[in-house]
């Protein structure tokens, strides 16, 4: 097997499956703006197949270079580059592979704020509706705990 070959494929691969994974990933984000909840799942299902895809790929690579005698990861693509004398595809497309992977980790992260922040306003609106607005509890004339001044239960007069 050639291993220069075979790396500049898994590179390709790594690239194609990158853009898919950004693209899932912007989906999500879109969706999350927009509030358009319903398109979650199938937003969350293509990130996840891209991320076990690319995890596969990752895989691949590490043992390509870990068979010729190369560390596996970053340490042995840069190794594996910088013994090439004519590297300069497999470098562009490395350097593409990292450019998109840290892209698709800032999109994701933002993507977890967002999360974050819609779970904290849903959380705020629960408990305003089911009466728990923080409100200081007041003691009535017979010594017990009363809650705000008119608050009845639903459906009563």
């Amino acid at each position: 097997m050639d291993l220069n070959t075979s790396l500049e494929d898994l590179l390709k691969q790594e690239i194609n499956c990158l853009l898919s994974f950004c693209s899932a990933i912007e989906q999500e984000q879109a969706a999350l703006v927009s509030g358009a909840i319903d398109a979650l799942p199938a937003a969350a299902e293509k990130k996840s197949a891209q991320a076990a895809q690319l995890s596969k790929l990752d895989s691949t690579r590490n043992a390509l270079l870990t068979a010729h005698g190369y560390a596996a990861g970053r340490t042995g693509m840069d190794a594996w580059l910088e013994s090439q004398a004519s590297a300069t595809e497999s470098a562009a497309s490395w350097a593409k592979v990292l450019e998109l992977a840290a892209k698709a980790k800032t999109e994701n992260e933002i993507n977890g704020r967002l999360i974050g922040a819609q779970l904290q306003q849903n959380q705020q609106a629960l408990k305003i509706l089911i009466g728990d607005s923080g409100a200081t509890m007041t003691y009535g004339p017979t010594g017990q705990q009363a809650g705000l001044v008119g608050r009845r239960p639903l459906g009563s007069a």
